[in-house]
């Protein structure tokens, strides 16, 4: 499972713990849609601008759906499934840590690193 986890964050270009942060986030939330500053402050990230282009770059990968300015996690079986084993392989201190490796910090946005494993922190 971990091997086909990693293979999906590569493909679909998932390559930053921000990225992540915001997928993890609908996924854990089924149907949930709102503008990009609704989910920055969902989020206490503040700025909007960062989402709107996590969105954009998640919508391209196929993950995420646009209606007027509202943004929703696409809920196809595929979709559903990855993000079920990704959530999965969360759990696991050591896998969390080696995928966590895999991606790109953006210097910009850093400090919310701290988001997915700060205490009171959790995918549910």
């Amino acid at each position: 499972m971990y091997e086909t986890v990693k293979n999906y964050l590569r493909a679909k270009k998932i390559d930053s713990f921000q990225k992540l942060r915001l997928l993890l986030h609908l996924h854990c939330n089924p149907g949930l849609k709102g503008t990009s500053q609704e989910l920055a402050d969902q989020l206490h990230w503040g700025d909007a601008a960062p989402v709107e282009k996590f969105l954009a770059e998640l919508q391209r990968a196929g993950l995420i759906d646009r209606k007027g300015d509202h943004y929703r996690l696409i809920e196809t079986l595929e979709v559903k499934t990855q993000l079920q084993h990704l959530t999965k392989a969360f759990e696991h201190p050591l896998i969390r840590q080696e995928l966590l490796n895999q991606l790109k910090y953006r210097p910009n946005y850093g400090a919310h690193r701290a988001n997915l494993t700060r205490p009171g922190w959790s995918l549910n």
